[in-house]
């Protein structure tokens, strides 16, 4: 809570960072207000807050154990995932970065189940103070040491065929990777009123491992308990008596509208509005 402050904090003294976020929000809400009436800037306050709390949450992950992660996340849907589990089948799960992006990806590890996380890869221009940089390097290091297996992204994706095969969960981003370099591939859809590319790697890996395609979303709490919420959605239905260009076709039909209802509903928890600009996420 002290670290999403000093982010809202940051906010309000980068005059020039939120002025372009704020107009990238203007992108997805011409009206100048979300769905629930908060402004822009309002919106821009808690990005920045989600931004500090994602940059800066590695220091609580080895607070984050098998008996305290209640504290820290809670859950809706999580059943879900457990049912498609118990059938002994690995689950593909796929992701915005939202929220402290690795949360939900440690408390899995945590649980006890078996989680691949595909990392590496950059889409998003994003420059950092000294102190980010920083920041941003002892994080990695923490997220090194998660109870949870990093696959890097440059590399091929057929050993995670064999890791759903063993019933892993395989966590992939639904958005992009963050800084410079695209990786995989991705359609052209409509997300947030603009044309933006969507990853199918999750699509494909669903359907060439025969495992169930779930979503993710993390986002702040409004109410009592753990700051944070996660969400795991319904399987992402498809139909995989058509072709391969078909299935990857309709999976970015379904993953485009799904990502733009959640971050239509939790704008301020999103960690990519720096980069929803034309030559970054979008075309």
């Amino acid at each position: 809570r002290v670290v999403r402050l000093a982010g809202r904090s940051a906010a309000l003294a980068a005059h020039r960072k939120r002025r372009e976020v704020e107009q990238n929000l203007l992108r997805a809400f011409p009206e100048g207000h979300d769905a629930a009436g908060r402004t822009l800037g309002s919106i821009a306050q808690d990005a920045f807050a989600a931004h500090f709390a994602n940059q800066y949450i590695g220091a609580s992950f080895a607070r984050c154990t098998s008996s305290t992660w209640p504290e820290y996340l809670g859950w809706r849907g999580l059943d879900i995932l457990q049912d498609h589990l118990r059938d002994g089948r690995g689950v593909v799960l796929t992701h915005p970065h939202m929220g402290p992006a690795q949360l939900p990806t440690h408390v899995l590890g945590c649980m006890g189940m078996d989680v691949v996380q595909i990392g590496g890869g950059r889409v998003t221009e994003v420059t950092l103070s000294e102190t980010g940089e920083w920041a941003r390097q002892q994080r990695l290091e923490r997220e090194r040491r998660m109870p949870v297996e990093i696959h890097d992204g440059a590399r091929f994706l057929r050993p995670l065929l064999r890791r759903l095969s063993q019933g892993a969960v395989v966590m992939t981003a639904a958005d992009g990777t963050g800084g410079g370099e695209e990786l995989g591939r991705r359609l052209i859809r409509q997300v947030l009123g603009q044309h933006m590319g969507i990853p199918v790697g999750a699509v494909w890996l669903a359907l060439n491992s025969g495992a169930p395609l779930l979503t993710l979303h993390c986002y702040r709490n409004p109410g009592d308990g753990p700051l944070y919420m996660a969400e795991i959605g319904t399987e992402i239905p498809l139909d995989r008596d058509q072709g391969t260009t078909d299935v990857l076709e309709d999976g970015a039909d379904h993953l485009a509208s799904w990502l733009d209802k959640v971050l239509r509903a939790h704008p301020g928890d999103w960690l990519f509005w720096d980069g929803f600009t034309e030559g970054a996420l979008l075309p």
